[in-house]
């Protein structure tokens, strides 16, 4: 279970993009799932599945047939273009993964991406903001053992600049963003930010969460800068797990997307910076 991440949520909650809880199965309308980003100084990733019906019932079988493995996927940056690489990366889920090995992300570039499976095409594009570092951060006892996390950066006026933010233990695999991770600069532009960090959960199939860190905890902290594109992604992401804790609310829009062709998702580049602290 350590290895669903939030990409699990993402393959179910897309699939209300094609039929509503009172339509038939048979009104569903398949589509690509895209979930792919480039960072700094790092390689490119796309994780590639299509989507499922709503009363469709999950298994680990259906879960394994809803990765898509043959496809070509390319990206560019206008002078170097990369085939990536097709293969099985467990600490992510799904466990298959298309990744780069030449091709870096620089910030302040900009990169397509063109996926082709069988007679379809799917593309997109992104660039990598310039980063913005945390100028502080620090916790604060909240118990006896348990430590609130917090962090101040002072925001470029210059631009519209967008957040997300993500905390893991220093032995974990991957970062999890926290809860309410998205930060858009609208209301604070060109001012100093503080703000009281709540860890998010690991994966969606859990309801139990502890915000806090424990005392002598190491703690990686990643700030990424992203473009507006990805923050309208995953704010609608946000949006619709918020919604999905109301039983009382159902999903009323479609996520926001940049990949153009029949497909959904997000093809993001972050600017990012990654700190280490212990928590005392």
């Amino acid at each position: 279970m350590n290895a669903f991440k939030y990409n699990l949520f993402i393959l179910i909650t897309i699939s209300l993009f094609s039929c509503k809880k009172d339509e038939k199965v048979n009104d569903f309308i398949p589509h690509f799932v895209v979930e792919g980003w480039i960072e700094n100084d790092d390689y490119p990733r796309v994780i590639l599945t299509h989507n499922l019906p709503f009363f469709t019932s999950l298994d680990s079988a259906q879960l394994a047939n809803v990765i898509i493995r043959n496809a070509k996927v390319t990206v560019s940056d206008g002078i170097e273009t990369e085939v990536l690489t097709a293969g099985r990366d467990d600490h992510y889920f799904p466990y298959f993964m298309y990744k780069g090995t030449s091709l870096k992300g620089k910030s302040g570039g900009s990169y397509k991406l063109k996926i082709e499976y069988a007679n379809f095409v799917l593309e997109a594009e992104t660039s990598i903001p310039k980063t913005v570092p945390l100028d502080s951060i620090w916790f604060l006892p909240k118990t006896d053992n348990n430590q609130q996390l917090n962090v101040r950066f002072n925001d470029p006026a210059a631009e519209r600049n967008y957040y997300r933010l993500y905390t893991k233990l220093e032995k974990a695999n991957t970062f999890s963003p926290v809860l309410l991770s998205n930060q858009n600069d609208k209301y604070f532009n060109g001012k100093d930010l503080s703000l009281q960090i709540n860890r998010g959960p690991e994966n969606n199939l859990t309801s139990k969460n502890e915000p806090y860190f424990l005392t002598g905890d190491t703690v990686m902290i990643k700030f990424s800068a992203i473009p507006e594109s990805g923050f309208e992604f995953w704010s609608s992401f946000q949006d619709e797990i918020l919604n999905a804790s109301n039983p009382l609310m159902g999903s009323t829009v479609a996520l926001k997307t940049n990949i153009k062709g029949p497909g959904v998702g997000i093809w993001c580049g972050y600017g990012s910076t990654i700190y280490k602290r212990i928590a005392k």
